[in-house]
Formats: C-alpha cells, sequence, structure tokens
C-alpha cells in the first residue's frame, strides 16, 4: 500500500509492518501516515513496527513531538495482544546529528515504562527486526 508518500508492506512472516516513506512529506502527510499504519496494523493486529524515515529528512518539530506523544501515543496502550514495539530506522549520519528536545531519536529514545509500548532508534535494520521479536 502506497499513500502520504508511505509504503506500508505487512510482513506476517516476522511478523511485523513495515512502513517507509519514500520522499518528502509535509507534517499533516506525516499524521495521516501514522494513521495509516495503525489502521494497517490493526487489520493485521500485529503491534511490531518497522517505521524507516531514511529517505526523509528529520520533519520533527515541537509541535509534531507535541502531537506524537499526546495524541498518537496514548492510543497505542492494550490495543493488541501484546505491547506495541515501534522501531524507528535512520540513517548513521542522522543518528549522529545532535539531538534536539524534538528529534526522532528523542521520541523513540524516551523511556515509557508502564505505559504499554516501547520505541527503539536503530541503524541497522537487521538490529531492529532482532529488537522487534525481543
Amino acid at each position: 500500500m502506497q499513500d502520504f508518500g508511505l509504503e506500508i508492506t505487512p510482513r506476517p512472516d516476522l511478523p511485523a509492518l513495515v512502513a517507509r516513506w519514500q520522499r518528502e512529506i509535509s507534517v499533516p502527510e506525516l499524521k495521516a501516515g501514522f494513521f495509516a499504519i495503525l489502521d494497517a496494523a490493526d487489520a493485521m493486529d500485529c503491534g511490531r513496527w518497522l517505521l524507516d524515515l531514511r529517505r526523509r529528512e528529520e520533519l520533527t518539530t515541537p509541535e509534531v513531538t507535541a502531537w506524537v506523544n499526546a495524541d498518537f501515543f496514548p492510543k497505542l496502550p492494550r490495543r493488541y495482544a501484546e505491547p506495541v514495539r515501534i522501531a524507528f530506522l535512520v540513517s548513521p549520519m542522522r543518528a549522529q546529528q545532535e539531538h534536539s528536545g524534538s528529534s526522532v531519536a528523542t521520541i523513540s529514545g524516551t523511556q515509557r515504562p508502564d505505559q504499554g509500548f516501547a520505541t527503539g532508534l536503530f541503524t541497522d535494520e537487521a538490529a531492529a527486526y532482532r529488537w522487534l521479536a525481543g
């Protein structure tokens, strides 16, 4: 499936859902893409997601960070049989960049004990899949 500059691929063999942004996107496309991922995950009953951000620049702003934390992440706990695990895949160069309070690294690295979901930041796709399986 491709929409919002996003290709969503179910991977029942892993099991995981892989979402890859294919181009630069706007904030409304980012939000719509997150809900498209959620719809696809609901259809698969799958709480393991790999979000590949390597083909686009940092789009995270304080407003996007607030939206993710206040509106999107709260939809995840107890949604599936197992807690949601989201692996954010970024380029090594982007992972080394200084992190602001609104960077993907900050969003993905925030510890969420007892919130019913986990996030992680990865530069290696195989490592991300291993973490998702854990």
